[in-house]
Order: C-alpha cells, then sequence, then structure tokens
C-alpha cells in the first residue's frame, strides 16, 4: 500500500493526561485504586502508556506512535474474575441477535479472531452456528475451553480451515492488529464465496471530536486510547473495498462491557445512561462502530 501523510491528533502528553483520568475515574467508581490482575482491560493496557496519537490524511484512520511491539501471549488474567465477568459479556452479545443472527443461515462455519473469555462462541453455538476461536492468550483461552468453547491458541496467519469458512468475526481485537490490510486479505483468501466479515472497532472520530465527554470516553474504554488503531466510518469503507469486500451493514454500538469486577448501582446507572446517550445517533458518530462486509469477485488495491 501506499504511505501518506499524518497529523497529530493528541500528543503524548495529552494522552498521560487522559490516562490519568481514567485512573481517577476508574478509582471513584471502585472505591480504591484498581490494581494487580484486577487491572487488566480497565486500566492496564498493552498500548496503555504515553504516546502520540496520529490520523492519516487519506484514510482516515488514527494511530498510535509506540514503537512497543505487541506482547499480548504475555498477558495473564485472575480466573476467578474471568469467571464473574463471563455472564455480562455473554448477556451482550446475546443482545446482538436481532441483527447478527440474520446474517448466516444454521450450520455456518464461524471463526472468530480474538475470542477472549469465548462469550460469543457460546452465543453462536446457540444460534446454530459452528463458532471457534483463535486467541494467542494463553489465559483467556484455557478459560474458553472450560466454557465448552472450541478455541485454538494461534493468529489468524498460522488457521488452517479444512473448509472455507462461512463467516469471519473480529470482535474484540482488530483494533490491535498492527497489520490490518494484511489481516483483511487473508480473512478474504479463506472465506467462502460471497463469505462474511465483522470488524468492532473504536470510532476514531468520536474519540477526536468527544474530548470533553469524560464519561462517554471512559466508559467506552477511549480515555488515553489504549489501541493501536482507531477507525471512522469512510476509513472503514476504503478498508472493506480495498481488500475484496463490499459493505453490507454497518451498526452504532457502545464498548460491550465496561469490566468493572463490581458493578455497583452507580456504574450499572452510568453505563445504562451512556448507552443510551451514545447508541441512537448512527454508526457514523457512536463511540464504536460495528460492521459487516462481504467478500466480492474484485480486488481494489489503493
Amino acid at each position: 500500500m501506499r504511505s501518506f501523510d499524518y497529523y497529530v491528533v493528541r500528543t503524548a502528553q495529552y494522552v498521560q493526561r487522559e490516562s490519568t483520568l481514567r485512573s481517577h475515574f476508574v478509582e471513584t467508581r471502585l472505591g480504591h485504586a484498581a490494581s494487580g490482575l484486577e487491572a487488566m482491560d480497565l486500566t492496564s493496557f498493552m498500548h496503555g502508556g504515553p504516546a502520540k496519537v496520529v490520523s492519516c490524511t487519506l484514510w482516515g484512520v488514527m494511530r498510535r506512535t509506540e514503537v512497543r511491539p505487541s506482547d499480548y501471549e504475555s498477558d495473564r488474567y485472575d480466573a476467578a474474575l474471568m469467571r464473574h465477568l463471563y455472564p455480562r459479556y455473554r448477556q451482550a452479545l446475546t443482545e446482538k441477535r436481532k441483527s447478527i443472527e440474520p446474517l448466516l443461515a444454521p450450520g455456518a462455519e464461524v471463526p472468530e479472531v480474538g475470542s477472549h473469555l469465548g462469550a460469543f462462541l457460546e452465543t453462536a453455538q446457540g444460534w446454530g452456528w459452528r463458532p471457534i476461536g483463535l486467541d494467542i492468550g494463553p489465559d483467556t483461552s484455557a478459560f474458553a475451553r472450560r466454557q465448552g468453547g472450541t478455541v485454538r491458541q494461534t493468529s489468524l496467519d498460522d488457521y488452517y480451515p479444512v473448509c472455507r469458512p462461512d463467516a469471519i468475526f473480529f470482535w474484540n481485537c482488530f483494533e490491535q492488529l498492527s497489520r490490518p490490510w494484511e489481516a483483511m486479505l487473508r480473512a478474504r483468501s479463506m472465506l467462502s464465496p460471497h463469505g462474511l466479515v465483522l470488524l468492532r472497532v473504536p470510532n476514531a472520530d468520536f474519540y477526536r471530536r468527544q474530548a470533553q465527554w469524560l464519561r462517554a470516553l471512559s466508559y467506552n474504554n477511549l480515555l488515553g486510547f489504549p489501541y493501536l488503531n482507531g477507525y471512522h466510518l469512510p476509513a472503514l469503507k476504503r478498508l472493506l473495498t480495498s481488500s475484496g469486500f463490499e459493505l453490507v451493514a454497518s451498526f452504532a454500538t457502545s464498548l460491550l462491557m465496561p469490566p468493572y469486577p463490581d458493578s455497583s448501582a452507580q456504574v450499572r446507572g452510568e453505563w445504562q445512561q451512556t448507552r443510551i446517550d451514545t447508541e441512537h445517533c448512527g454508526a457514523a458518530d457512536s463511540p464504536w462502530i460495528e460492521i459487516v462486509g462481504r467478500a466480492t469477485s474484485t480486488l481494489n488495491i489503493i
């Protein structure tokens, strides 16, 4: 792909201030500072340190400039906390049934890249699909297997299915991929004719425009932008087109679930209000975006 110019969205100092705000926000709702494994995905992130955030002038893709390599194989999670959070993740995905289940017929072969705790694997089985998780994290993979999910501790690059999948889902990890376009090309090469891909990513436009909306940014895990990449809707459409897909649908959404170990009445109330405030504004303006693409017979490399 061609290289393009970038402009600065947030300086490293600004990102550091946001990270401090995030820690304070979480501490006031927990009643104490998150520490140890309790802090994982709450205030502790692989890409949670100060780093400049830039945006491509043509594609609109937002990106951290840090040089720290991703090492998700080393992520550690508390088993008791995973058991505590799992039903909430499962419920969040169950609520998507009306928009997601009609996309595929019963018996569909569906790999999920970054299957995390395995909540989608259980949910998809309930829809009559045949899901398989691909996750490089040892703790999360082992936990998902204990819930009855089929999980391979591998990446998409190293996965070679016996049959071509009907769809590939990226619920939890696409924003952390260092080479997203290559992942899309890999997905397209694996899929059955007219197979689907679903991407779920943080909305770069929401992050850029809502600097003063502290509660919405925090509950959607956007303060300090602890991801490698963020996308807006036009960038996602370009990504689909350039890797051999056409747009099928896009959905406005928010973080699946804020991973507070104890969901107090305050957290539940604020989270529900945040979802109401942000999910009725359309995919272009929501905190997170879900987008569905269908494989086509053409590949338009930009």
